[in-house]
């Protein structure tokens, strides 16, 4: 009798082991995407004016999602697109019902009260790099939304077919919307 029990629980055993090598798996391909875009999808967050305790959290609202996908046996081609599609969309909902875009002055001011005193650029050095601050975020303003995102995406590391899926927009859309971003930066900033 107890063979026999032995030979009918076998191939669920076996099952059990396999799908618990394909969830170990799933865990460490998991780990390593956080460690790896983590930062970048953080930083874009931040980028396009939500504070940093609200990048912390739709970063992290973006890996459970992942993670669910997964698990549910989705196949996502590129995870790397798809995160910083699915932050990008959290983001817009977030600044949807919260109504507010940009972070305002008094917030800017507040963090740089916060940092250390007697560490740091001189006040020469402190003020040429506000003047350059306030340059480059003037010359962001005359930016179409869709540039200013281009370029944000851009300096996160992503690649211009990453930037189309994000964007929902053609790879030739993404390189026309990046040069324009260029040529009117760069015209601004030389003005």
């Amino acid at each position: 009798m107890e063979n026999e029990n032995s030979a009918l629980l076998r191939p669920h055993l076996s099952l059990f082991a396999t799908e618990e090598r394909k969830g170990a798996a799933h865990r460490a391909c998991l780990v390593e995407l956080f460690r790896e875009l983590r930062l970048p999808l953080y930083g874009y967050l931040v980028c396009i004016g939500l504070t940093p305790p609200e990048s912390e959290d739709v970063t992290q609202e973006s890996f459970l999602l992942l993670h669910q996908q997964l698990s549910q046996g989705t196949k996502i081609a590129d995870f790397r697109s798809w995160l910083f599609r699915v932050a990008h969309n959290l983001a817009v909902n977030l600044q949807r019902s919260s109504r507010r875009f940009l972070h305002s002055e008094e917030e800017q001011t507040a963090m740089s009260i916060q940092e250390e005193p007697g560490k740091g650029p001189t006040p020469e050095d402190s003020y040429l790099q506000k003047e350059l601050d306030r340059k480059l975020d003037h010359c962001m303003t005359q930016l179409t939304e869709q540039q200013r995102q281009c370029l944000q995406l851009r300096v996160e590391g992503l690649k211009y077919r990453e930037i189309a899926a994000v964007m929902g927009v053609s790879v030739s859309s993404v390189s026309e919307l990046m040069q324009r971003a260029v040529v009117r930066l760069t015209g601004a900033l030389h003005e």
